[in-house]
């Protein structure tokens, strides 16, 4: 019988978990991981390692081990379509089209600009145990895999876990201040109550892992993944293969291979029928090689409805589940631990109060929605790809082949065909490009303070990124001269939980305020004072000679002032209480009821919407809302206002506090008093930050997947 006491128990050792161990250890939080299984996966499922993971891994000590054992750029800079990977038929091994990828090839300029780190390749068979031997190595002890939760309770102080060692039976009790659930959707949410919301998918996909030499066939050294639309039609008529390492390239030896079957087929799953099907697949029917591992998995497109209950956190997979396409689940799980990982550290250090925990789900819950809703449409349009080529679902085998053989001929049909269909694939680069996506998140609330600035354009492809610093958004990546040495932006925070203030260099009273801001909330904060001649900082800093940029822990941006302040004591330290979550001038209670006040009486007339808005906006406040200025002032808003808006009619799906800022996920409609609607079923996002009761910014943030169920005439 064992009975501990620890500040964090990691429940999960996955890369999530695992992950999070690590970052805990750096910032200083003493934990216990426990796992239920013996060792680390030995699936190769997630595999691509985005920039901003990367950048991550680099601060805190991974990114070097991570790149040599993952595969060179220069062996993932392209996807391919095939109709086969070999064969000796007229239809047999024709490339259909090939995208530059992952900052390689064509898309190389801007990866290399916007981070210090490309992104990679690496199975998660093969990142686990690596993960595993860092955060071993850094909590000797605390990271226990054959380790199994039973069960849990929470009290306003604690969590009480019974976790039985299945290596010798015993169960004992382990008492955290937090835990963090990274058990991958095993039961701890469904535990807690927390219902997922989103498409629970309807298939189930076949991953085959297994060793083979393609070298003769595969798509080329820089192919990662190939994917193949067959002309035969048949149950399985389209795959995909992924290169698995250790070695890359030409030069692979491993493999997984992905097909889903059609709702109530089934397929013979043993390792021979498994090994005649990939055969068949590949057109290689006397290829050697060897099956290591048969898996099915359901893929959902599902967020948990809350991130945090008590003293319980969710992350990675417990918290989001997507689909495969843009690689953003493992990304997204790694990113959640990083987030918390600060967070946790400063209010256990008795630095922040429990607030700050409030803002976790503030800013990821929105991202991982933003990621899950990504992913589905990337692998949906892959229904459309097909599409453009002629494949159509249900065609007889015979009507398919005759349209595969008319786009690959030589004609001038065959010629347009394949030159539309070469548009249509151009649009996956919503997948194999987004690099807005991957670094060009922001939080809209949260441990932040807003400047009142414009967001930037995002791309709706996802493709091209704006570096900002803008609070909210990740630190732009830039090279500086520091102390005599070249140094990245994102160096500059280190891995022990401190933050950094990058000063123009005519802000003294910056650096003052810093020296009392650091001493007063005894947090560890860098001066960096960026020299003019870093053209790279001045262009996306937004601040001038006497500004300031501060950043958090985790390299995002919290707060930004242009210039140099009389009172920059002050409100430096205005600063920290608020990212801190200290002192809040109101209940969360009373945030919300003031948002929800304030959404529900725009109406029933424009002369009582007008009321609203003056009755419940400061006369300083900040409306910020896509395709228009930004409006300062309740009296520029109230001009900017349609004169017939006369009620809105709102449905709330989510609300969150983070300090003095609420943030709301609602669908709403605008009516006139009379006449068509300006707008139906308009899905919002929005952030709201209080003062004295009333509202001192709204920022609107439109979902790109809006939908106008009517479209009035004019």
């Amino acid at each position: 019988m064992f009975d501990l006491d620890v500040p964090v128990l990691v429940v999960g050792g996955g890369g999530c978990g695992l992950a999070a161990s690590i970052f805990l250890s750096d910032v200083g939080v003493r934990h216990l991981l426990v796992e239920r299984r013996e060792s680390t996966s030995a699936l190769p499922r997630a595999h691509y390692l985005n920039q901003r993971t990367m950048e991550i891994f680099r601060q805190h000590g991974v990114a070097d081990d991570v790149y040599t054992l993952g595969a060179p750029l220069a062996n993932m800079s392209e996807v391919v379509w095939r109709t086969s990977l070999a064969g000796d038929g007229p239809l047999d091994a024709r490339d259909l089209y090939r995208i530059d990828a992952f900052g390689g090839r064509g898309t190389a300029g801007p990866y290399a600009t916007d981070s210090a780190c490309p992104s990679t390749n690496l199975p998660q068979h093969r990142l686990e145990p690596l993960l595993r031997r860092h955060a071993q190595d850094r909590a000797p002890g605390s990271v226990r895999f054959n380790h199994v939760m039973e069960d849990f309770t929470q009290d306003e102080n604690h969590v009480t876990a019974r976790v039985t060692d299945r290596s010798t039976g015993e169960t004992g009790t382990v008492r955290a201040r937090y835990l963090l659930a990274a058990d991958g959707g095993r039961g701890i949410g469904r535990s807690l109550g927390v219902p997922m919301d989103g498409d629970a998918g309807g298939f189930t996909i076949i991953s085959v892992h297994f060793s083979a030499d393609l070298s003769r066939w595969w798509s080329g050294d820089s192919a990662l993944m190939t994917n193949f639309v067959s002309p035969d039609g048949g149950l399985i008529s389209a795959y995909a293969m992924v290169a698995a390492g250790p070695n890359w390239g030409l030069a692979c030896e491993e493999w997984a291979l992905h097909f889903n079957l059609p709702p109530g087929a089934t397929v013979d799953l043993g390792p021979d029928a498994v090994a005649a099907r990939v055969r068949e697949l590949l057109k290689l029917p006397d290829l050697s090689l060897r099956i290591h591992h048969v898996s099915e998995y359901l893929p959902e497109a599902v967020v948990a409805r809350a991130f945090r209950v008590g003293r319980v956190f969710l992350a990675g997979d417990a918290a989001h589940r997507q689909p495969p396409a843009t690689g953003l689940g493992l990304n997204s799980a790694i990113q959640d631990a990083h987030n918390i990982a600060w967070k946790l550290a400063a209010v256990l250090d008795g630095k922040a109060d429990d607030a700050l925990l409030d803002s976790y789900e503030a800013e990821r819950l929105p991202t991982a929605r933003r990621n899950v809703d990504w992913a589905m449409s990337c692998f949906l349009n892959h229904g459309v790809l097909h599409a453009s080529l002629g494949a159509m679902p249900g065609m007889p085998p015979e009507a398919r082949a005759a349209s595969f053989r008319e786009l690959l001929s030589d004609t001038p049909m065959g010629q347009t065909r394949r030159a539309r269909a070469r548009e249509v694939f151009a649009t996956q680069r919503s997948e194999y490009q987004a690099h807005d996506i991957e670094i060009g998140f922001a939080y809209p609330a949260g441990a932040i303070v807003p400047d009142g600035s414009a967001a930037p354009p995002r791309d709706p492809m996802g493709v091209t990124y704006h570096p900002v610093a803008r609070p909210g958004h990740r630190l732009p990546h830039a090279w500086l001269t520091w102390d005599g040495e070249r140094v990245g932006t994102h160096d500059l925070v280190g891995s022990r939980g401190g933050f950094a203030l990058l000063t123009g260099p005519m802000a003294d009273d910056w650096a003052i305020a810093a020296k009392r801001a650091a001493e007063v909330h005894g947090v560890p904060l860098a001066v960096v004072t960026i020299d003019p001649s870093d053209g790279g900082w001045a262009a996306v800093s937004g601040i001038g000679d006497g500004g300031a940029v501060l950043v958090r822990p985790d390299n995002h941006v919290a707060w930004r002032s242009p210039q140099a302040s009389d009172r920059a004591a002050d409100e430096l330290d205005a600063v920290f209480r608020r990212i801190l979550g200290k002192e809040p001038t109101m209940s969360h209670g009373e945030h919300e009821r003031v948002v929800r006040e304030f959404l529900t009486g725009l109406g029933p007339t424009p002369a009582a919407v007008r009321s609203t808005l003056d009755r419940f906006l400061t006369d300083d406040c900040v409306w910020e809302n896509p395709g228009t200025p930004v409006c300062r002032g309740k009296r520029q808003i109230l001009e900017l206002m349609p004169p017939d808006f006369a009620r809105l009619e709102v449905e709330f799906q989510h609300v969150a506090t983070a300090g003095d800022t609420v943030l709301v996920e609602r669908v709403e409609s605008m009516l006139r008093a009379d006449g068509p609607p300006i707008a139906l079923n308009l899905k919002v996002m929005a952030a709201f930050e209080l003062r004295d009761g009333r509202i001192s910014a709204w920022r609107d943030y439109f979902d790109i997947t809006t939908l106008i169920t009517e479209r009035p005439e004019g």
